[in-house]
């Protein structure tokens, strides 16, 4: 059987999916990810749902010539209406914006079960994603990050914790409880390439018009920089 590769991004997504999971990638575009997860014997069984009709049909082909048409369920629908209550307890949404991500978790919450795994990778806004998780009782258990230069893609792990969970503090938000507290090294060369670039912004905002609009960039900059710095440097505030 041809083995399915994934690209580190991918790869890191995979390894957060429990062994003998039932899942539902959605979005799931070729349902690389689903057959990855059953050859290596992690998933007993996926849904791969697509929005998009090309993705579908591409997902349906590759499905049929890996043989694996009984265990993986190609469906065709927006985000978590492909699946049924119950039908699965690990669900994974990657490579999609933050308020995307949130906006499906939302809509499909009545999907969701105190069973359920999550596995999100946000491209961008990864903030929205853990003060939806952390709003609704969804405890953050594991993160990392994935380095695909000169991309470095964050990947959440949450399960329901059934109470209601204390605020997540600014640095937590911004960068991830369990990454702030591992550190691996992916992580610091994601937030030193963003200390980077945000002092070369802020630079460039000092020679413009200090418009209202321009102050508030300059702050958030400022916040956002003290933040990085504190967290690499000195440890979490």
């Amino acid at each position: 059987m041809k083995r399915i590769h994934l690209s580190p991004r991918l790869m890191a997504v995979l390894q957060f999916i429990p062994v003998g999971a039932r899942i539902a990638d959605i979005g799931a575009d070729h349902a690389h990810l689903c057959c990855r997860a059953l050859q290596e014997h992690i998933a007993r069984e996926a849904i791969a749902g697509e929005v998009r009709r090309g993705p579908f049909q591409q997902s349906i082909n590759n499905v049929t010539e890996l043989g694996m048409a009984g265990k993986v369920s190609v469906r065709l629908g927006d985000g978590l209406d492909v699946i049924r209550r119950g039908e699965v307890n690990c669900i994974v949404i990657a490579g999609m914006g933050g308020e995307l991500i949130t906006e499906i978790l939302e809509r499909g919450s009545a999907k969701l079960s105190a069973d359920t795994t999550l596995v999100l990778q946000p491209n961008i806004r990864e903030p929205l994603v853990r003060d939806w998780l952390n709003l609704h009782g969804w405890q953050i258990v594991a993160e990392t990050v994935a380095e695909e230069s000169p991309h470095f893609y964050e990947v959440i792990c949450a399960r329901f914790s059934g109470n209601s969970l204390p605020p997540l503090s600014a640095a937590d938000r911004l960068m991830g409880p369990i990454l702030i507290h591992n550190r691996p090294g992916a992580f610091q060369r994601k937030w030193a390439d963003r200390q980077k670039k945000l002092q070369e912004v802020l630079n460039a905002l000092e020679h413009t018009v200090p418009t209202e609009e321009i102050l508030l960039k300059k702050t958030e900059c400022i916040n956002t920089l003290h933040l990085i710095h504190t967290v690499l440097g000195a440890g979490k505030p």
